[in-house]
């Protein structure tokens, strides 16, 4: 199977965590076809990885309007999907 395409759409991640956040999406979609199931694993996975508390909205379609910690936000399209990806909560 070819690699994803993945399209960020904006970010202000630095580029290592960005890198591995793009990972966590890439397995959670190879894992899972619900976008539900998707979101679960990437927060779930970012929570560990870099510490609470991470959100993450997946689908085809939506709009958005959040608050989020500098840092730590991602917008993304992989595999015709997109993925949100912020991190906000102490």
């Amino acid at each position: 199977m070819s690699e994803e395409k993945i399209e960020v759409k904006e970010t202000d991640m630095e580029d290592s965590q960005r890198d591995m956040v793009i990972a966590v999406v890439r397995e959670a979609q190879r894992l899972y076809n619900i976008d539900k199931d998707v979101a679960a694993f990437v927060k779930e996975e970012l929570d560990k990885k870099f510490g609470a508390t991470w959100h993450v909205i997946c689908g085809k379609c939506f709009g958005s309007r959040v608050s989020y910690e500098m840092g730590h936000f991602i917008l993304l399209k992989c595999n015709k999907v997109n993925v949100m990806i912020y991190k906000c909560g102490y």
